[in-house]
């Protein structure tokens, strides 16, 4: 036998380059056994190291090469059979990996009674066997042994502990290379559960927004339900209005010598009267529209006057002073105009319904501000009955109603859409009498819906 240190350290590159178990194996048992003298090489693990159930006192055979002379039909490469387990201890395999030390026999002939098969180690011209542990970090993995037909020398000896101790290496690494990538694999699967569950939550959370726009959609035109005949009032003005202003015009220009300064003042009013009806109309057929959200920069005064329009008829049908008290440098809000202008809508009417049987001042205050942290604070105050005693924290719940005929959803959607807006609603009781209801918007910062 010739072993060289070219030739292993040649297999050593080979080895330690692989990443896949099973190809360092390979490589080392049919590196060595195209070794010149030697017959068959083998490896044992221990399975706890190659994950395997079997009981950690037995050594497992993973990979075998070699060249039979004798034995044509003889399949060295077989991993089955009576040297597939070897118990610890027994056999000069097993003391090599119970001892961790290696064994080297230079002529099997007089010590051929630990070979199970000694007509086969005669057959085929076996004359020494090298067993070395195969140890990383003072961990054992397994042993290897080079069964050769010429005797082995001490120096090839020492060579091939030397070459046990790369091709630990080598094994040890590919097994961390494999577990990288079991992990890697691992974790796309994760990553693409993950991915399933937030698509799933974005859909759940898209139809939890669309059912919550049909919810509010259908409390709005609930709310224009009840104020059907105050809208009908307050588009009846201007239309009566532009009548009014129809027949002086014709009166003016009917006359023997026409007024036309005093006819062209009353086409003018029947011009502003008719904008002014658009503009209602325009307002109510906004509130019945069903549609997605439109964010934009809303002007929160403005908004308050078009309620306060829309609203104007119902106050007066009560008794109710509606007055406003709005900051002049109020900025602009992101936000969706109509679900805003909902907003107002529902506290509003809460308000004057809180009124209606009331005896005494009657009066509605909506006001805005620049509240903390640059956001815009708007306030709806006024004189009635106050909130339900011992039931303040109730109010904004689902299904909760002081009123004989409330759906109990209109505080419950007002808070939800001024959440989606990145902002606060909230509830207090006046002193002497009523109630007011804060909430507050930002102005920098787009809401999260």
């Amino acid at each position: 036998m010739s072993l060289a240190a070219e030739p292993l350290l040649s297999l050593v590159v080979t080895v330690t380059s692989e990443q896949r178990v099973e190809s360092v194996l390979r490589n080392i048992v049919q590196g060595l056994a195209s070794q010149p003298g030697v017959a068959l090489t083998r490896i044992w693990l221990l399975p706890s190291a190659d994950r395997s159930p079997e009981p950690t006192e037995y050594l497992r055979l993973v990979a075998s090469a070699g060249t039979p002379v004798d034995s044509p039909r003889e399949d060295w490469s077989f991993l089955q059979g009576h040297f597939s387990r070897l118990p610890l201890n027994v056999g000069k395999v097993g003391q090599v990996a119970a001892n961790r030390n290696p064994i080297l026999i230079k002529d099997l002939v007089p010590q051929n009674d630990w070979i199970l098969r000694s007509e086969w180690a005669k057959r085929e011209g076996i004359r020494s066997f090298a067993g070395h542990p195969l140890m990383f970090r003072d961990n054992l993995l397994g042993v290897i042994g080079v069964f050769s037909r010429e005797p082995l020398t001490e120096q090839e000896f020492t060579w091939l502990g030397l070459f046990a101790n790369q091709a630990a290496v080598g094994i040890a690494n590919a097994r961390a290379f494999e577990e990288v990538d079991r992990l890697r694999c691992q974790l796309e699967g994760e990553r693409d559960y993950l991915q399933e569950q937030v698509a799933e939550r974005k859909q759940a959370e898209e139809a939890l927004r669309q059912a919550q726009a049909d919810l509010a959609h259908a409390n709005r035109v609930s709310s224009l339900g009840e104020l059907t005949a105050s809208l009908a009032h307050e588009v009846k003005q201007p239309i009566a209005a532009t009548i009014s202003n129809a027949d002086t015009c014709l009166l003016w220009l009917s006359r023997g010598q026409p007024d036309l300064e005093k006819a062209r003042a009353a086409a003018s009013r029947i011009a502003q009267d008719g904008r002014r009806a658009v503009e209602i109309v325009d307002r109510v057929r906004l509130l019945f529209q069903k549609g997605t959200l439109q964010r934009e920069l809303v002007d929160l005064n403005e908004t308050i006057r078009e309620m306060m329009l829309l609203l104007r008829s119902e106050a007066t049908k009560f008794a109710v002073l509606v007055r406003t008290e709005l900051a002049a440098d109020l900025p602009k809000v992101m936000g969706d105009r109509v679900q805003l202008q909902q907003v107002l809508m529902n506290l509003m009417m809460n308000s004057i319904d809180a009124m209606k049987d009331v005896d005494g001042t009657r009066e509605l205050t909506v006001k805005s501000e620049r509240g903390e942290d640059g956001q815009v604070l708007i306030s709806i105050r006024d004189t009635g009955v106050g909130l339900p005693p011992q039931q303040v924290d109730k109010i904004f719940n689902a299904f909760f109603t002081t009123k004989t005929h409330g759906t109990g959803m209109g505080l419950r959607i007002s808070r939800s859409i001024v959440e989606s807006h990145g902002g606060c609603l909230w509830a207090g009781d006046n002193s002497p009498c009523g109630a007011t209801f804060h909430f507050t918007l930002p102005t920098t910062v787009a809401a999260h819906i």
